[in-house]
């Protein structure tokens, strides 16, 4: 049998505490907590009557109006199934670790993969975050400049060749032959 000694610890204390004052202290936290969260909401403008404020259906037509401006790239459908794989993988790991969420065992983790795969694809059919895009640019090469960037690695790599050769032969020069120290030591 395992323990959790954090848990069993508080536990053990709420069991053998006094019922009336265990009521009493529940009731202060309570209470603090409700304070704090309407002291939190009263100071960040995150109350009730700033939502209220804000106009969702003219904030919506703010955002498409900005956004028809802006030129949508045509993604092949690899590209954004790749990015929804690597956005999966994110979202699993972001996602609470709760079996209450999901399940238990093997089924919950089998649920709370198909939900991260669920909202990756939905992430990457509106638009991803970049990643798709950035393969389509970075494979989308005209067959002219793959070649002339094909030829300037083929002469590095053929001018490193020729140095690393130069350098063994006149390392093998230098053991061959005697007794010149002026020019080892130079």
């Amino acid at each position: 049998m395992a323990i959790s000694p954090p848990t069993d610890i508080v536990l053990d204390v709420l069991n053998n505490a006094d019922p009336a004052v265990l009521e009493v202290a529940q009731a202060k936290l309570k209470a603090g907590q409700a304070t704090a969260e309407a002291t939190r909401l009263a100071s960040t403008d995150e109350s009730f009557a700033a939502i209220m404020r804000s106009d969702p259906v003219a904030d919506a037509h703010k955002l498409k109006h900005r956004l028809d401006g802006v030129e949508k790239k045509q993604v092949p459908e690899t590209y954004r199934k790749f990015e929804a794989m690597v956005l999966q993988n994110f979202i699993k790991t972001m996602l609470p670790e709760s079996e209450e969420v999901y399940g238990k065992g093997a089924t919950g983790e089998i649920w709370k993969g198909m939900m991260a795969e669920q909202v990756a694809n939905e992430i990457a059919k509106g638009g991803g975050v970049g990643i798709a895009e950035k393969l389509m640019e970075n494979g989308s090469m005209k067959p002219k400049d793959k070649a002339e960037k094909a030829e300037i690695n083929r002469a590095d790599r053929l001018q490193m060749e020729t140095q690393l050769i130069n350098q063994h032969q006149l390392q093998a020069l230098d053991k061959l032959l005697p007794g010149d120290d002026a020019r080892k030591t130079g």
